[in-house]
C-alpha cells in the first residue's frame, strides 16, 4: 500500500509539471572521418604536404563544448600536424550561430643533425596555440555564410611567430543531383598573414555524397590570388572520406 501510494504521487508530480520544466540530460555525441587523399592539404589551404596523406577528425562533446582533435600523417605513416582542438558553440538564435575556439598544435618538420659522426634526420616539432572566431547565418539547409578569423602565435623560436587568417565562407551544404546523390560546396576568399609575409587566396572545397552512405569523394582547390608567401600558385587534391 505504502509503495502504491509512493508511485502515485510521484507520477503526479510528474504529469504535473510544465512540459519546458522537465529538463533531460544531453547525450554525449561523438563522430569521426577519415580522409585519404593524393596531396594532404593543410589548415591554411594554401600550403600542402606535398604527398598523399591521411587526416582524422574526430568530434566528441555534448550541448556547447566539443573537443576535436584533428590529426595528420603522410601515408608512409610519418607525422604531419597534431591539432586539438577545444570548441565552445556559445550562441544560437533563429538563423545565427557564434563559435569560438582554441587549440594547440604541433606541426613536425624533418630536419638534418649530425650525431655520433654522422648526418642524421629526425623529426623536430613546432608548438603554436590558437583562437578562433566563427560567425554563420542559415538562409536555409541550402544557403549559409561564415565570417571565420583565427590567430596562431608560435611557441618556438624557429616557428612562425604570427600568424592571421581571415576568410569570407559561402555555404552550399546540399546540391542536390538526383534522389541518390548531392554535392557539398563550400567556396571560400581568404587573407593570410605569416609575420611579415601575406597574402589573398581563393579556395574551394567540393564533396560528392551519397544519401545515407557513410563515404563520400572530396576535393580541395586552392588558387593564390595575390601574396608574397613562398608557395605554388594551384594547390590542389582528391580524397575519400568515410565517416564513422
Amino acid at each position: 500500500m505504502v509503495r502504491f501510494v509512493f508511485l502515485l504521487l510521484v507520477s503526479h508530480y510528474l504529469f504535473a509539471q510544465k512540459p519546458d520544466s522537465i529538463k533531460f540530460s544531453q547525450p554525449l555525441v561523438a563522430t569521426a572521418n577519415l580522409n585519404v587523399n593524393n596531396n594532404g592539404i593543410s589548415l591554411f589551404p594554401n600550403f600542402s604536404l606535398g604527398k598523399p596523406a591521411a587526416i582524422v577528425n574526430i568530434s566528441i562533446g555534448k550541448k556547447h563544448i566539443f573537443f576535436e582533435p584533428e590529426l595528420r600523417w603522410g601515408l608512409t605513416g610519418k607525422p604531419w600536424s597534431y591539432i586539438y582542438w577545444l570548441r565552445f558553440k556559445t550562441y544560437k538564435k533563429n538563423n545565427f550561430t557564434f563559435q569560438t575556439g582554441l587549440h594547440s598544435s604541433f606541426v613536425f618538420r624533418e630536419t638534418a643533425f649530425f650525431i655520433n659522426g654522422k648526418n642524421e634526420n629526425r623529426y623536430v616539432s613546432q608548438r603554436y596555440v590558437a583562437a578562433e572566431v566563427m560567425p554563420v547565418w542559415y538562409k536555409s539547409p541550402k544557403f549559409a555564410f561564415s565570417i571565420y578569423a583565427l590567430n596562431s602565435k608560435g611557441l618556438d623560436a624557429y616557428a612562425i611567430q604570427n600568424s592571421y587568417f581571415v576568410s569570407l565562407q559561402p555555404r552550399f551544404p546540399k546540391i542536390s543531383l538526383n534522389k541518390s546523390y548531392f554535392l557539398s560546396f563550400f567556396p571560400q576568399v581568404f587573407y593570410l598573414q605569416l609575420d611579415k609575409t601575406k597574402g589573398t587566396y581563393f579556395s574551394e572545397t567540393l564533396n560528392l555524397n551519397k544519401e545515407k552512405k557513410p563515404i563520400s569523394i572530396s576535393s580541395i582547390f586552392t588558387y593564390k590570388l595575390k601574396s608574397t608567401i613562398a608557395g605554388d600558385n594551384i594547390v590542389w587534391n582528391v580524397g575519400l572520406n568515410y565517416k564513422f
